[in-house]
């Protein structure tokens, strides 16, 4: 099940970051005024589960595998890559230069 604030609970930053790279970036990002929908375009580049990145796990594995989410919705409109930073909605926006622009 995937519901608003569930962003929290994996956290594995992308390679070479680290989890304090994580955290500054996140007291910044807090500080910043930013709505949480752009605040989870730069957290979606900078973790491994984010942004798709459970779907595209299961989707690599190399098996036939169908993922599932049941979503629990906090974010207005209910448009599932910002809930929980989308870990099961792979999406075709190229998060990277969308990150840039809001940087």
């Amino acid at each position: 099940c995937v519901s608003g604030g569930g962003s929290s609970l994996f956290c594995l930053p992308n390679p070479p970051l680290t989890l304090r790279d994580l955290q500054r970036v996140n007291e910044c990002l807090l500080k910043s005024g930013m709505t949480i929908q752009d605040m989870n375009v730069i957290r979606s580049c900078l973790e491994v589960g984010k942004g798709g990145g459970i779907a595209r796990a299961c989707a690599d594995s190399g098996g036939d595998v169908d993922v599932l989410g049941l979503v629990l919705s906090d974010v207005i409109g209910d448009p599932l890559e910002f809930i929980a930073s989308g870990p099961t909605v792979l999406t075709a926006t190229n998060g990277w230069n969308e990150a840039q622009s809001l940087i």
